[in-house]
């Protein structure tokens, strides 16, 4: 005789109702099988006598809709699944037949379960928009008003073109960064361990013979064996107040105002401040064009965009932007008067005020600082690995000089020239 589990659940049913009950089954995976079968979504599941309600294999988020365990939807992903939604929109089908047939090919679990709740929640009556609010973390704010926007206007399939167009840039961008970024970082690495090496185990060795004798070290030398006592003796205690530190930052930047001066300072820094501004105007002329191109009016996607900036002190320069638009400005006279937007994209804002074309001035206008982007990303990676190499050389040439001077010395002494 097959041995059975009453479970109780709580789901989503066919008309998209909240509904709760029990089941018996031989397993979780059967229960909740059982129940699909029925056109009930389950969200949460616990055995009779259990602890805690889950469904097997999954972790809940606070929508109380469940990932499979350690699996996120990455940005690569998503861009994938916009492009296959724009395709099988605009070939005619309906967007639940869209997510579904885009659901059973995937190979992703994570892509899988997100597509399969959008495909109920739709299913049950629910607008698109509507079910990515239940995904916070998947969607951002501009995606939920765009598609909104779409299903208003009747023009779903051009939103999700635009969303495509935009992911492939937004995740250029990144990829751009992280490999300008990779190299020097490496480079950093390798360069620290290498000095803590001789530090710790080539300098003593070279020193001890000299230190010997009666003779006084000189001046470089002497600091060099004081930097090395730190590290060895005192190294956990360096890397305990680093950690602190960083610690205490964090709380900082976890403020308002810590979070705004310190995203202030980022843009006043030298190289890395330009490429952080231009990545950031990119975004804003796009991301305000793409939204603008769909139907949402200025000030709502003035409010969506400010969270995707990526830089808090750009974002409440947007607000005072938004406040000056509200008193019956134009939007690039309180661009200007930030001072923080170059003068050549306010100058495209204002032409494409003036001629009724402002969405595709914005979207040319993204696609020229990206460009920009570009090269500023590039020069980055010119210059960052060459301060590395530049410090690494005055570090290596202190120790060759701490190193020599005491020998030079010696041997002047003995020898008497």
């Amino acid at each position: 005789m097959i041995s059975t589990s009453t479970f109780d659940y709580e789901a989503i049913d066919g008309s998209g109702k909240s509904c709760e009950g029990q089941i018996s089954a031989g397993s979780r995976e059967q229960a909740i099988a059982n129940l699909a079968g029925q056109g009930v979504f389950v969200t949460q599941m616990a055995e009779i006598g259990g602890h805690e309600k889950k469904v097997a294999g999954k972790q809940e988020n606070r929508e109380g809709f469940s990932w499979p365990s350690g699996n996120r939807v990455s940005a690569k992903q998503m861009l994938l699944v916009w492009r296959q939604l724009a395709t099988g929109v605009e070939a005619g089908l309906s967007l639940l037949e869209t997510l579904q047939i885009v659901e059973q090919q995937s190979d992703v679990p994570a892509v899988k379960a997100l597509l399969g709740d959008l495909a109920n929640r739709v299913k049950g009556g629910e607008s698109m928009s509507d079910a990515m609010k239940a995904h916070s973390k998947v969607f951002s704010k501009m995606q939920v008003s765009m598609v909104a926007a779409g299903e208003t206007a009747g023009m779903l399939e051009k939103v999700f073109e635009s969303l495509v167009g935009f992911a492939e840039r937004e995740n250029e961008i990144k990829r751009r960064v992280q490999a300008a970024l990779f190299y020097p970082v490496i480079v950093l690495a390798v360069a620290v361990i290498s000095v803590i090496v001789i530090l710790v185990f080539v300098i003593p060795t070279i020193i001890g013979a000299v230190s010997d004798s009666s003779m006084v070290l000189p001046l470089p030398t002497r600091m060099l064996l004081v930097i090395r006592d730190v590290v060895v003796y005192w190294g956990w205690l360096v890397l305990g107040l680093s950690a602190f530190g960083y610690w205490r930052f964090k709380l900082w930047t976890a403020t308002e105002e810590g979070l705004l001066k310190f995203d202030a300072f980022k843009l006043r820094l030298p190289i890395v401040g330009n490429t952080i501004r231009k990545i950031a105007v990119a975004r804003f002329a796009r991301t305000l064009g793409t939204m603008a191109k769909s139907g949402i009016n200025i000030l709502e996607a003035l409010s969506v965009l400010r969270d995707s900036l990526g830089n808090e002190a750009l974002a409440v320069k947007t607000d005072e932007v938004k406040s000056g638009i509200t008193q019956g400005q134009s939007i690039a006279k309180p661009l200007e008067e930030t001072g923080e937007f170059p003068p050549m994209f306010i100058q495209v804002i204002a032409l494409g005020e003036k001629t009724g074309r402002l969405d595709e001035m914005l979207i040319h206008a993204a696609d020229a600082f990206d460009k920009d982007t570009e090269v500023a990303i590039d020069r980055l990676m010119v210059v960052l690995p060459t301060l590395i190499i530049l410090v690494l050389a005055v570090v290596v040439g202190f120790i060759l000089l701490s190193v020599l001077l005491p020998i030079l010395e010696m041997q002047t002494a003995i020898t008497g020239v």
